[in-house]
C-alpha cells in the first residue's frame, strides 16, 4: 500500500490541520478556493507573461514544462486571493510562530493583537544586565520552541507557476530547506522555517503529475532515500492546496497526459531569512503599491524593529514616509 496524505475541509480547525502538518510533514486542504478563481489567475498570467518567457530548461524543470516566476506580480488576483488567503495565513501563523500574526489583522503599529510588535523586557526574551562595574549589556534568551516567537513576521519566499507537461520523468525528490544548505544544517527538533503551498490550478491526478510528497520524511536523516511505497501523491481537485514543511521530501510527478497540470506555488519564511526569489526586483514598488497593505507586508514591504528597516520609512509599509528605523 502506498503512503497517503491527510485531507481536510476548509472549515476544519487550524489546530487539527497544523498538528497533522507537524506530524506528517504535509496535508491537503480540499476545495479551499473556487475553481473559477484559479482559472482567472491562469488567464491573468497568460495575458501578462509571453509564452516564450514561460519556457524552462533547468534540472528541476526541464524543457517541455513551463514556469513563471514573480507570480505575485504577474497576477494581482493570485496576490490578493491566494497568497494571503485567510486560512493559509492562519496555518502559517501556527507553523512559523511570528510575533506579529499575519492572519487576523494588518501587520502594523495599530494592531489589536494580544502580542505586541516588539520584544520587551516583560516578555522575558531579553533584559539589560549590569555587572559590579556598572557596565550594561543586552542579554537575550531563547524563546519557547513550541510557542515562539520564531520571527517578528514572515515573508514570501518565492511565488512561481509550475506547469507539468507530458514527456518528462518524475522530478527528483528534494527538500525546500536545500536552498539554505549547507549554511543551515539539520538540527533535530529545529523550529520550522519554511512553509510551502501548492495550489491546484487544474485537477491534480496521478496521471497528470500531481505533486509527490513523502509523509514523515521531515523527521528522517539527510541520507535516507524514499522507497516508492513511501511516496504519496497530492491528488486533489482544482481549487485545493497541498502544504508541506521545509524538510519534507517532494517533487512533481510524471505526466502521461497531453493536458497541462498547473500548480501555483508560494512559500513563507521568517523575516530573518533571505528570500529565495528577490521580491524587490520581481515585485518592484510601482507594482507593489497597487496591492493591498496585507499583500505588501507578506511580500516583504514591511520591517521588524531590527531587520529590513529604511530610515525615513514606516516599518508597517516601507513605501510610505515614517519613523520606523531604530537609529
Amino acid at each position: 500500500m502506498n503512503a497517503s496524505l491527510t485531507t481536510f475541509e476548509p472549515e476544519e480547525s487550524v489546530t487539527e490541520i497544523s498538528d497533522a502538518l507537524k506530524r506528517d510533514g504535509g496535508v491537503i486542504l480540499e476545495g479551499l478556493a473556487p475553481p473559477d478563481l484559479l482559472d482567472s489567475v491562469y488567464q491573468e498570467v497568460q495575458e501578462n507573461v509571453p509564452e516564450a518567457a514561460q519556457q524552462s530548461t533547468t534540472h528541476l524543470w526541464p524543457e517541455g514544462n513551463r514556469t513563471v516566476g514573480a507570480l505575485a506580480a504577474a497576477s494581482s488576483i493570485f496576490a490578493e486571493e491566494l497568497l494571503i488567503h485567510p486560512k493559509v495565513l492562519e496555518i502559517a501563523d501556527a507553523i512559523l510562530l511570528p510575533k506579529r500574526t499575519m492572519a487576523s489583522q494588518p501587520v502594523d503599529k495599530g494592531s489589536s493583537s494580544a502580542t505586541e510588535d516588539r520584544a520587551t523586557v516583560g516578555d522575558r526574551l531579553w533584559a539589560v544586565s549590569e555587572n559590579r562595574q556598572k557596565s550594561t549589556q543586552v542579554v537575550w534568551q531563547v524563546s519557547d520552541p513550541e510557542r515562539g516567537p520564531n520571527c517578528d513576521h514572515y515573508n514570501l519566499g518565492a511565488s512561481v507557476m509550475l506547469e507539468v507537461r507530458e514527456g518528462n520523468e518524475n522530478q527528483v525528490l528534494h527538500r525546500e530547506n536545500g536552498i539554505y544548505q549547507p549554511y543551515i544544517g539539520y538540527i533535530p527538533k529545529m523550529r520550522e522555517f519554511v512553509l510551502s503551498v501548492m495550489w491546484a490550478a487544474t485537477d491534480f491526478t496521478k496521471e497528470n503529475g500531481a505533486t509527490r510528497l513523502v509523509p514523515e520524511s521531515h523527521t528522517w536523516s539527510e541520507d535516507r532515500i524514499a522507497k516508492e511505497s513511501e511516496i504519496a501523491q497530492a491528488v486533489m481537485p482544482k481549487g485545493s492546496a497541498v502544504l508541506w514543511l521545509s524538510r519534507t521530501l517532494h517533487g512533481a510527478g510524471k505526466s502521461r497526459l497531453a493536458e497541462r497540470r498547473t500548480g501555483l506555488f508560494h512559500s513563507f519564511i521568517p523575516d530573518w531569512l533571505r528570500q529565495e526569489e528577490n521580491q524587490y526586483l520581481s515585485i518592484p514598488p510601482e507594482i507593489a503599491e497597487k496591492l493591498s497593505d496585507k499583500a505588501k507586508q507578506v511580500i516583504g514591504y514591511s520591517s521588524s524593529n531590527s531587520l529590513g528597516w529604511v530610515k525615513g520609512r514606516a516599518k508597517e509599509n516601507l513605501l510610505v514616509a515614517g519613523s520606523g528605523a531604530p537609529i
